[in-house]
């Protein structure tokens, strides 16, 4: 258990600016994102931008791997200010409902679906994928659309993965290996190391898919980034656990937030939420919980929608003295 104070910042440190005080917690546990906050292995934004802007323009492709040598050869003609703004502004949604929004606006744009997909309802869904929503009650009143998004959501999330390891993500990561702090957000381990020295559980909570080996621990893409940029996961290690996305299943954060607290037995007035995306700031308000946003100084957008959220902290990294002093260890 440690407290955090924001007594101790007298508004003097740059990169850091307390939007909300939130006078002293006790935090028993951290939820983090992993890529864009502690990592910068997969640079997702422009391959997802390039992914998304074909499927508007195109439909979902017949030949994936053609299509994946294709989009990884020619990202940025493929780009849109369009899809750009929807990565900017949609980081932190599962992927899947990333994937949806495309395959819905290829529906409006009479590439893709039935006669008749460009309703109303398929336009609202639209909009609320943009403004950060993942489920729409029973707004979808089409099954053979529904029946659509399930089937395509998991194929194209599946390309998606296939351009970005192609364009960016494997030769990251092989840079990585040899200079990990190229990749490594600053202050990342120490932030991490002086929350778990003062009693505080670290957790990483992605949008990312998540493997497992045989014995059920997390193998594989982002925790193979992790382990490189010696973000160590495992009971007892600098991060307890790592928690994830499926291939077809959508498991908004939001929910894997909530029922990870509710195992761990934690209100939210004693969890810390760590992001760079709206879902898990959100989540975190939502829950009650203490939310720093790690966000670089061009992100203008991200911290205007973060702000107006109503996130506590935001971040430029976390090499930051006044961010370290205002954790500390209960005294028993």
């Amino acid at each position: 258990m440690a407290r955090l104070t924001s007594a101790v910042f007298t508004g003097e440190e740059p990169g850091m600016s307390l939007l909300r005080p939130f006078g002293e917690r006790r935090i028993r546990a951290a939820f983090h994102d992993i890529d864009g906050t502690h990592s910068l292995i997969r640079a997702w934004e422009p391959v997802m931008s390039a992914v998304l802007s074909r499927v508007i323009r195109e439909g979902l492709p017949d030949a994936p791997d053609e299509a994946e040598r294709m989009m990884a050869g020619c990202m940025d003609a493929l780009r849109t200010a369009e899809t750009d703004r929807f990565c900017v502004e949609s980081a932190g949604l599962s992927a899947l409902t990333q994937m949806e929004w495309a395959l819905r606006r290829a529906f409006q744009e009479g590439v893709a679906g039935e006669a008749g997909w460009d309703d109303e309802a398929n336009a609202e869904i639209v909009r609320r994928i943009w403004a950060g929503e993942e489920e729409y009650g029973e707004l979808e009143c089409r099954e053979d659309r529904r029946a659509c998004i399930a089937r395509q959501a998991p194929a194209l999330f599946r390309l998606y993965e296939r351009v970005l390891y192609r364009a960016c993500r494997d030769g990251n990561l092989a840079e990585a290996r040899r200079d990990p702090r190229r990749y490594l957000v600053p202050g990342s381990l120490r932030f991490l190391s002086r929350l778990r020295e003062a009693g505080v559980r670290n957790y990483f909570v992605t949008g990312s898919i998540v493997r497992h080996d045989e014995s059920g621990r997390p193998a594989g893409g982002i925790y193979e980034e992790a382990v490189t940029l010696g973000l160590s996961v495992g009971p007892g290690g600098l991060v307890e656990d790592l928690y994830g996305s499926r291939w077809d299943e959508k498991k908004p954060k939001p929910g894997v937030m909530s029922e990870l607290a509710q195992r761990l037995d934690i209100p939210g007035e004693e969890l810390l939420v760590v992001g760079d995306g709206r879902s898990e700031i959100a989540a975190g308000v939502e829950m009650g919980a203490l939310c720093i946003s790690r966000l670089p100084p061009e992100a203008r957008r991200q911290r205007e929608i973060h702000s107006g959220i109503g996130t506590h902290l935001i971040v430029e990294d976390f090499n930051r003295n006044a961010l370290m002093n205002m954790i500390r260890e209960e005294q028993r």
